[in-house]
């Protein structure tokens, strides 16, 4: 028979071996799950920076063109080029007459800011400030001032941060640019104590401008005009992974958001027009087309039930993204200045 010892030293040999195994386990499953989380944050990275690049950063993409594209001459009809054209030799008339100054300003972050200011009427005191969209600049918003110094609005066109003149390596999507634009409101101040401002945007411009909306404005700014701004930047980058690129928002504005709020200061889920439009107390006219594919028009209808002050609400049939002022000009700008009459007696 065994010893009493020996059968003492074989279950604790037993034991050794099951936590040697049980340690190896262990180990190995960590291992296997430090390559998983490693290979995950990797991919996380990658997918993050590569969406940043596609659809914040100030560089170039192959693929941002399908973004949020202007209107394609190749597919609308020969009357909205003409239009385009009038718009083109309008503008260019208009510059000749009343050529504008360069105008800085130093952002919240330290950024300097660009913006063109016209001063048609000297002796006026109804100033637009003029938003332009994804993509583009300034001089994108040129023919609007011209319409707006016709009706004796001097104008002040910002080149939004990563735009134009303005500094900054990434596209602030309307939310850094917002206290940017009460920035622009306060230099306006500075110029004429007496100024009354309207604020227009159209696309990524409206969304600013509606975004502006929620902030403390002061007394000087009369309405918001907002052209086809999107809900939030959240659901319009979910829209288009959906709609260009077929892919799912999760888990690629996680990633996105993360390097969006490193790299650029802001995250993608924050910018909402929505919440800020249930602190706006300017009234605000909203407008976009009806067949508009790149700001969905729904998106419209959640905005104007969102906004807590005084509105209204114009849909331009047949207009598509950006393009209802082409589509139907008449209605477009007689709308918006019998807005303007109601709320601050342009014509006074």
């Amino acid at each position: 028979m065994r010893s009493v010892r020996s059968q003492s030293y074989d279950s604790k040999a037993k034991t050794k071996n099951k936590s040697k195994k049980m340690r190896n386990q262990i180990l190995i499953a960590t291992a296997a799950l430090t390559t998983v989380a490693v290979a995950f944050k990797v991919t996380e990275r990658m997918i993050g920076n590569y969406f940043y690049r596609l659809a914040i950063a100030r560089e170039d993409s192959p693929h941002r063109k399908n973004l949020d594209p202007a209107v394609s001459t190749d597919k609308i009809s020969l009357k909205m080029q003409e239009r385009i054209n009038e718009r083109k030799a309008v503008k260019e008339h208009f510059l000749k007459q009343c050529p504008p100054t360069d105008v800085f300003m130093h952002a919240f972050d330290g950024l300097k800011l660009h913006a063109y200011r016209f001063v048609p009427h000297p002796d006026k005191h109804r100033w637009i400030v003029l938003l332009h969209g994804y993509m583009d600049e300034a001089s994108y918003m040129f023919y609007y001032a011209s319409v707006f110094a016709d009706h004796n609005f001097n104008a002040l066109v910002p080149d939004l941060r990563g735009a134009g003149q303005s500094e900054g390596d990434y596209i602030g999507m309307g939310w850094n640019d917002r206290l940017d634009v009460v920035g622009w409101v306060n230099q306006i101040k500075k110029w004429d104590s007496q100024a009354r401002i309207v604020i227009l945007g159209v696309s990524m411009g409206g969304a600013t401008a509606m975004m502006t909306a929620g902030e403390e404005l002061p007394d000087h700014v009369a309405c918001i005009v907002e052209d086809c701004g999107y809900t939030s930047v959240a659901d319009e980058f979910a829209y288009e992974l959906r709609n260009l690129f077929r892919l799912p928002s999760f888990p690629v504005l996680r990633f996105a958001d993360r390097v969006t709020r490193s790299r650029a200061g802001y995250g993608i889920f924050a910018a909402s027009a929505v919440e800020q439009l249930k602190k706006a107390k300017v009234p605000i006219l909203f407008i976009h087309g009806e067949k508009d594919t790149f700001v969905p028009t729904s998106m419209v209808h959640r905005v104007y039930e969102a906004a807590a002050g005084e509105k209204e609400l114009l849909l331009v049939k047949n207009a598509t993204h950006a393009a209802s002022s082409l589509a139907e000009p008449d209605l477009y700008f007689s709308t918006i200045f019998r807005f303007l009459e109601k709320h601050m007696s342009i014509g006074k």
